[in-house]
C-alpha cells in the first residue's frame, strides 16, 4: 500500500511538473533584441533550460515584441517565424534546431562509439557529468560510476567533447582516434586560491596557517548601519560584538577569543587594535561627544575585514594586539572603463515593545495592596511573636518610631501623608489614566542613507573615488546621528619598478545625543500622567514635579556635537630585483571632537540656573612604516617570503573645556564670562558664598613608540608550512628599565589531504592541520601612568604657585603580555560542498595592571593607591564555523554559514594571591556576586539579632550595619555562607558569568532567478543577568512592570517569589539571576536584480532592489526587556538603557 502511494505520488508530481510547463506564461517587452537574449528572459520567468546551436541561433534577426501573460509556445512560434529553426519541449528543456533536422538513435546514427570514465583527482567516479559534443545539441550524462558512452555522428569530422561538472574546472578535448577517452576533472579551487588581507601584506589562503576570519563586501551590502562593527556581528567565529546601545553613533562592545582586560582608569580598554589600509586607527569612545570612532567610516566603501585572532596573525604588531587585530581594507579602483555604482536606502525605526507599566487602576490596587498588608501587620501581627515591629498609628508618632519617614505616613507632616489620601480619593484622574512615557519620549525613527562611487583606469593609473550621506533621526525624541564622507583611493605604476599608492578617508559628523535620556527612562518607570501635558499643567499625584517637565528633559536640552577625521596614507612600493621590493609609508589618523551642552535654568530645580558647557578633543596619530619584502620560489616547490619592517608611531592628545553657570537668557546656548553675574554656592552644608561661574581645565599628552619586526615563511608544495614572526616595540609610557618589549610568534601547517596516503579519501577535497604559539601585548591608554602626574595650586608658600605630586610615580610598571596557543582544523568535503573550521585555543595574560589600596599613615601613603603589573587572567575556547552549499546546482542555490564559540574566562592571580571583593582566583573576571536566600522570614525569631550591653534585645532592621544585613518578617532569609553569625559581604558567593556559555551567528543565502534572500541570526547562550529592576518592585508607585507576574509575600506560609510588598529591597539576591538564553533575527534582506537585458535598455548595467529589516525578532526567556542591551561587564540589568531600534528598509542600487 504505501509503496502503491509512492509511486502514485510520484507519477502525480510528475504531471504537475509537465503540466505546469506547457502552461507556463510569460510577459516580456523587447526592442531590437537578441534572440538569445530573449531566451534568458524566459528562463528567468519559468523552469524552462534552452539548449541551442551558437552558430544557427545567431543567424535571427533582432526580435521587436511584446507579450503579456502569454504562453511560452506562442512566444516561440512569433520569435522563430522565419527564421528556418524550430523548438521542442521535452520536459522542461526546449531545444532549438533547425526545422527538419531531429535526434537521431544511436541505431540510425551507427557513427562511432566513445566511452569512457570521469573521475576526480583522486580517482573517484563523478555522476551527473554533462558530455556534449561542441557546437551541438548531442551529450550524454554519466552515470553512478561516472561511466559515459556517447554515439557521434558519422561524418562529423574535429570533434571535441566539452566535459562540466558544477565545483569542477570545465574541460574541453579534442578527439583524435580513440575510441576510450577517460577523463580526470580538477576541483574548482577558486576559494583556495582566494588572497586574503594579512599583517603587511596578503597571502593565498591554501597558505595561511594562522587563525583569521574574513568577511568580504558582498557579505555587508545593504544594510544601512552607521558603524562597521554592527555589520560584522554574528559573521565572525569568536568574535563576540554587542550592540549595548540603540542610541545613533552608540559604540559596541567587541571581545576577540574572550575579554582580555580589568578595564582599570588608564590601562588597557579591552578593545582590539583596528588597522584602515595599513594605518593603524584611533577607536574608542570619545570623552568628548561620546561617539564611536569607528562609525566615521562608512560601511559602502569597505572591500573586506579580516580579523587576526591567534598569536601566529597578531603577534607581528606587538604591544597592540593583545585583544586581536582588525584589519580593514577599503575599495580601491581596477583597471577598465569608468564604472559608477550609486545606492540610497530610506528607513523607518521603531522602538521594538513599549514595556508593559503598571500604572492608574492597577496603581491603585496595589497601593490597597500594601496598605492592607501595612495595617494587617498592625492590627494582627504586633500582638503576636510573629512580628514585633511597632508601625506608627499617626503621622505624629512618625517621628516617635521610625525617624523622619514612613511609607504610609511620609514624613510625620500633616501635608505629606503618603499613601492615605491617594487611597481614599478615587475619583482622582490619576487612577483612571494609563499613561505610558515610552510614547511621549519616544517616535518613529528614520534613516536617509545614499552614496556613490565611481572607479576604474588604465594599467598605469586605476582610481576609486566616493562620497557618502548618512543621516539617521533615532527613536528617541531629539537623538541622532548624520555623517558626510570623502574616500579617495588612486594607484599610480609610475614606472615598471615603482609603484605609488595614495589614501583620503574624510568624514564630518554631527551627533545630537540627549542626557537626559537615562533620566526619562528612569523617570517613566516610576512617574504616570494624568492629563496631556499639552492642555493644562498639574502636579502628579504624590510627587513634587510638574509632568511637563519631564518631557522638557527631553525637547529643551540642547546637546550638540560635531566630530571630524582624516584619515590619509602615502604608500611607495620599489622593485629592486625580481622578487625582492623596498616599500615606505606614511599615515596620519587626524580626530576632532566639539561639544556644546546647554541646560536651561527650567531643569534646575533648586536654583533655576541656566549652565552652558562647551569642549574640544584633539588627536592626532602619526605612522611611518618601511618595509624590505623578499619572495623566492624554487623549481616549484619550495617558497620562501621574507619581511624586515621598521615602525614609528606617535600618538598626541589634546583637550580643553569648561562651563559657565547662571547666563542672561535660556534662548542663548553660548556664555560669556564677561556679562555673567556671579552666583551664589549654597553648598552642602547650606552656606552660602560667591565663587565663580565658570570652571575651565586642559590635558595634553603624547607618546612614541618604535618597533622593528620580521616575518619568515615557508611552505613546500604548499603541503609543508612554516612561519615565524618577530617584534621589538619601545614605548615611551613605561619607565627606564621596561621600555623594550619582544613578541614572537611560531606557526607550522600540514595540508594532509595532498598526501599520497591519502587518496583514499573520496570525500575529502582538502584537509589542513595548523598550530602556533605567540606572544602579544596591550600597552596602557594613559601616556604617564608610570611616570606620575604634577599639579600646579595657587595656595603655595607665602602666596606663590606651588608644585606638588597628583599621581605616584610606578617606574616598574611593565607591559601586559599575552602569550597564546592555538591549534586548528580546516577541511573542504564532498565537492567543496561542506567547509569545516574547528579551533582550540588557550591565551594566558599576565602583568595585568590594577590599583592596589593604601593603609593611611599620615605622610608615609600620600596616595590612597598605587598602580601595579599583579593580575593574571587566561581565556581558553573552542571555535567551530562550518559553511555549507545546500543546493548549488539548480536554479535555486542556498548557501548557509554557521558558527558557535565557547570561552572559558578565569582569573589566575591577584597582587597577593587573596580574592578581592569583586574579583575571586579561579573565577570568572565578569562574575556576578550575590547573598544566598531561602525563602522568606516568616516568624521573628528567625531573623538575626544582638544584644546592646544593657542586654536588650535589637533586631538588625533590614539596614546594614557594621554588625551585619537582617531583615524583617516577610523579607528574604538570607543564609550565613561563612558561619559567623551575620550576614555581610563575606557571605556573597559567585552566582554565575555575565559571559555567555557560547554565542555565534547563523547566515542563509537564497538565490533564485534574480531574487537573493539573507537572513542573520545573532544567538547567545547560557548567560547570568542580575535582574537589578526586581529590586524597585517593593516600593510603592507606578514601575514599568506588570505586577500580576509577581507574587508577594503577604503572610506566613504564603507562595510568594518576592518580599513583603512596601518594604525596599536594598541588596541583590541569588532570586533575581536569571539564566538567559536569547535568538534575534538580526538582518533579512530580500534583494532582486533587474535582468541585464532590461537595465540596459534603461541605461544601466545593473538594477537592484532591496528591502531590509534589522532587529525583527527576538526570542528569550529573560523576564526583562531585550537582553542584548545589558552591561556585558557586569551583567546587571537597572534599566535605562537606549533601546534597540526594531528597522524596515527600502532601498535601490544602480550601476552604470
Amino acid at each position: 500500500m504505501k509503496l502503491t502511494f509512492i509511486l502514485l505520488f510520484v507519477s502525480f508530481m510528475q504531471v504537475s511538473a509537465s503540466l505546469y510547463s506547457q502552461d507556463a506564461r510569460v510577459s516580456i517587452q523587447v526592442k531590437e533584441t537578441l534572440i538569445e537574449d530573449v531566451f534568458q528572459l524566459i528562463e528567468q520567468q519559468t523552469n524552462y533550460v534552452f539548449v541551442y546551436n551558437h552558430e544557427q541561433v545567431s543567424k535571427v534577426g533582432k526580435i521587436s515584441a511584446e507579450f503579456k501573460d502569454q504562453c511560452v509556445a506562442e512566444v516561440l512560434d512569433i520569435c522563430l517565424k522565419g527564421s528556418g529553426l524550430r523548438y521542442e519541449l521535452l520536459e522542461n528543456t526546449i531545444i532549438i534546431r533547425q526545422a527538419g533536422e531531429r535526434v537521431q538513435s544511436d541505431k540510425e546514427l551507427k557513427g562511432r562509439v566513445i566511452k569512457g570514465v570521469v573521475t576526480d583527482t583522486k580517482k573517484g567516479p563523478i555522476p551527473g557529468v554533462t558530455v556534449l559534443v561542441k557546437g551541438t545539441t548531442l551529450g550524454v550524462v554519466t552515470d553512478v560510476s561516472g561511466k559515459y558512452r556517447l554515439t557521434l555522428p558519422k561524418e562529423q569530422k574535429d570533434i571535441s567533447l566539452i566535459f562540466s561538472f558544477v565545483g569542477m574546472k570545465t574541460q574541453v578535448i579534442k578527439l583524435g582516434e580513440q575510441d576510450t577517452l577517460n577523463v580526470v576533472l580538477e576541483e574548482d579551487i577558486a576559494d583556495l586560491d582566494e588572497v586574503v588581507v594579512r599583517a603587511y601584506g596578503t597571502q593565498n589562503k591554501r597558505e595561511m596557517i594562522s587563525a583569521i576570519s574574513s568577511v568580504k563586501a558582498e557579505d555587508m551590502k545593504e544594510l544601512p548601519a552607521a558603524s562597521i562593527a554592527s555589520m560584522l556581528q554574528g559573521r565572525l567565529a569568536g568574535v563576540n560584538i554587542i550592540q549595548q546601545s540603540g542610541a545613533p553613533g552608540s559604540a559596541s562592545v567587541i571581545a576577540v577569543r574572550g575579554f582580555n582586560s580589568l578595564l582599570v582608569d588608564g590601562a588597557s580598554d579591552g578593545q582590539p587594535l583596528w588597522v584602515v589600509d595599513g594605518v593603524p586607527m584611533h577607536s574608542f569612545v570619545s570623552p568628548v561627544t561620546g561617539t564611536n570612532t569607528l562609525a566615521d567610516l562608512d560601511p559602502s566603501m569597505i572591500e573586506s575585514v579580516e580579523v587576526l585572532k591567534d598569536a601566529a596573525a597578531a603577534s607581528i604588531y606587538g604591544s597592540r594586539a593583545g585583544n586581536g587585530v582588525i584589519l580593514v581594507t577599503t575599495k580601491k579602483g581596477k583597471e577598465g572603463k569608468a564604472v559608477f555604482s550609486a545606492n540610497v536606502s530610506y528607513t523607518l525605526a521603531q522602538l521594538m515593545e513599549y514595556p508593559v507599566q503598571t500604572g492608574g487602576r492597577m496603581e491603585r490596587w496595589l497601593d490597597l495592596l500594601m496598605a492592607r498588608n501595612y495595617r494587617g501587620n498592625i492590627s494582627d501581627y504586633s500582638d503576636f511573636d510573629v512580628y514585633k515591629q511597632h508601625y506608627p498609628t499617626s503621622y505624629e508618632d512618625v517621628w516617635n518610631t521610625n525617624g523622619a519617614y514612613d511609607s504610609f505616613w511620609g514624613s510625620g507632616r500633616e501635608s505629606d501623608v503618603y499613601l492615605n489620601y491617594k487611597l481614599q480619593d478615587s475619583l482622582d484622574p490619576y487612577y483612571n489614566s494609563e499613561t505610558n512615557w515610552y510614547k511621549y519620549a519616544f517616535r518613529t525613527g528614520k534613516v536617509l542613507n545614499a552614496n556613490i562611487q565611481a572607479s576604474g583606469g588604465s594599467d598605469k593609473f586605476q582610481y576609486m573615488v566616493g562620497i557618502g550621506y548618512y543621516d539617521e533621526k533615532g527613536i528617541m525624541v531629539n537623538s541622532g546621528y548624520s555623517r558626510a564622507n570623502l574616500i579617495s583611493n588612486l594607484t599610480a605604476q609610475l614606472t615598471k619598478k615603482i609603484k605609488l599608492d595614495t589614501r583620503i578617508y574624510l568624514s564630518y559628523v554631527d551627533r545630537t545625543m540627549n542626557k537626559a535620556v537615562k533620566n526619562v527612562m528612569d523617570k517613566s518607570r516610576y512617574e504616570k500622567m494624568s492629563v496631556d501635558p499639552k492642555s493644562q499643567p498639574t502636579y502628579i499625584a504624590g510627587t513634587k514635579e510638574l509632568e511637563e517637565e519631564m518631557l522638557q528633559r527631553v525637547h529643551d536640552l540642547r546637546d550638540r556635537t560635531d566630530d571630524y577625521r582624516a584619515m590619509v596614507s602615502v604608500f611607495g612600493r620599489y622593485e629592486i630585483l625580481k622578487g625582492l621590493s623596498f616599500s615606505a609609508s606614511a599615515g596620519i589618523d587626524f580626530s576632532q571632537g566639539n561639544k556644546n551642552l546647554f541646560t536651561p535654568s527650567t531643569m534646575d530645580e533648586k536654583y533655576h540656573e541656566n549652565k552652558s558647557e562647551g569642549a574640544i578633543s584633539r588627536t592626532i596619530a602619526l605612522s611611518t612604516d618601511e618595509l624590505l619584502e623578499y619572495d623566492l620560489t624554487i623549481k616549484e616547490k619550495h617558497k620562501f617570503n621574507v619581511l624586515l619592517g621598521l615602525n614609528i608611531t606617535k600618538d598626541q592628545y589634546f583637550y580643553i573645556g569648561g562651563y559657565g553657570k547662571n547666563g542672561a537668557s535660556d534662548n542663548v546656548y553660548y556664555y560669556d564670562p564677561g556679562k555673567a553675574p556671579s552666583i551664589v554656592d549654597h553648598g552642602k552644608n547650606g552656606n552660602e558664598q560667591w565663587v565663580s561661574t565658570t570652571t575651565y581645565s586642559s590635558d595634553f599628552s603624547e607618546k612614541i613608540m618604535v618597533s622593528y619586526f620580521g616575518r619568515l615563511g615557508y611552505n613546500f608544495k604548499q603541503r609543508y608550512l612554516f612561519e615565524t614572526t618577530f617584534r621589538r616595540d619601545g614605548s615611551s609610557t613605561f619607565g627606564e628599565g621596561n621600555r623594550w618589549a619582544n613578541f614572537p610568534s611560531v606557526a607550522v601547517g600540514w595540508a594532509f589531504s595532498e598526501e599520497p596516503f591519502m587518496k583514499w579519501a573520496n570525500w575529502l577535497n582538502w584537509g589542513k592541520l595548523r598550530a602556533s604559539y605567540g606572544t602579544s601585548g596591550q600597552i596602557f591608554t594613559d601616556a604617564y601612568l608610570a611616570h606620575g602626574l604634577m599639579q600646579v595650586s595657587k595656595n603655595g608658600f607665602n602666596g606663590n604657585a606651588a608644585v606638588s605630586t597628583n599621581t605616584p610615580i610606578s617606574p616598574n610598571l611593565t607591559w601586559e603580555k599575552t602569550e597564546q596557543y592555538d591549534i586548528g582544523l580546516d577541511m573542504d568535503m564532498f565537492n567543496y560542498r561542506l567547509n569545516f573550521k574547528l579551533d582550540y585555543y588557550y591565551k594566558y595574560t599576565s602583568g595585568l595592571i590594577y590599583n592596589i589600596g593604601l593603609p593611611s599613615a599620615g605622610q608615609m601613603y600620600p596616595f590612597p593607591r598605587r598602580t601595579e603589573n599583579c593580575m593574571e587572567i587566561s581565556n581558553e575556547g573552542i571555535e567551530l564555523e562550518l559553511t555549507g552549499d545546500i543546493l548549488r546546482e539548480s536554479k535555486v542555490s542556498w548557501r548557509t554559514k554557521f558558527n558557535i564559540a565557547r570561552n572559558w574566562n578565569r582569573l589566575e592571580k591577584t597582587n597577593n594571591n587573596k580574592d578581592l571583593a569583586d574579583h575571586i582566583i579561579g573565577r570568572p573576571v565578569n562574575g556576578i556576586y550575590v547573598y544566598a536566600s531561602d525563602g522568606f522570614y516568616e516568624s521573628e525569631d528567625e531573623i538575626p539579632r544582638y544584644y546592646t550591653a544593657n542586654g536588650a534585645e535589637v533586631f538588625m532592621g533590614g539596614v546594614a550595619t557594621d554588625r551585619g544585613i537582617s531583615g524583617y518578617v516577610g523579607y528574604y532569609n538570607l543564609k550565613d555562607l561563612n558561619g559567623d553569625n551575620q550576614i555581610w559581604t563575606d557571605d556573597k558567593y559567585f552566582a554565575g558569568s555575565a559571559l555567555p556559555l557560547a554565542h555565534g551567528g547563523w547566515v542563509h543565502e537564497l538565490k533564485w532567478k534574480g531574487f537573493e534572500l539573507n537572513l542573520l541570526f545573532v544567538y547567545t547562550l547560557g548567560r547570568k543577568i542580575l535582574n537589578g529592576r526586581i529590586m524597585s518592585l517593593n516600593s510603592p508607585g507606578p514601575k514599568m512592570f506588570d505586577y500580576r507576574k509577581y507574587r508577594f509575600w503577604t503572610a506566613p506560609g504564603c507562595d510568594a517569589n518576592l518580599p513583603r510588598i512596601g518594604t525596599s529591597v536594598d541588596y541583590l539576591f541569588d532570586s533575581n539571576i536569571e539564566k538567559v538564553n536569547s535568538m534575534s533575527l538580526k538582518q533579512i534582506t530580500l534583494g532582486y536584480d533587474l535582468p541585464k537585458v532590461i537595465a540596459a535598455k534603461i541605461g544601466f548595467k545593473g538594477v537592484r532592489f532591496f528591502a531590509t529589516g534589522e532587529n525583527l525578532f527576538y526570542w528569550s526567556n529573560y523576564s526583562g526587556e531585550n537582553p542584548e542591551v545589558i552591561n556585558v561587564y557586569t551583567g546587571l540589568d537597572q534599566g535605562g538603557e537606549y533601546p534597540l531600534p526594531r528597522k524596515w528598509t527600502l532601498g535601490l542600487t544602480l550601476n552604470f
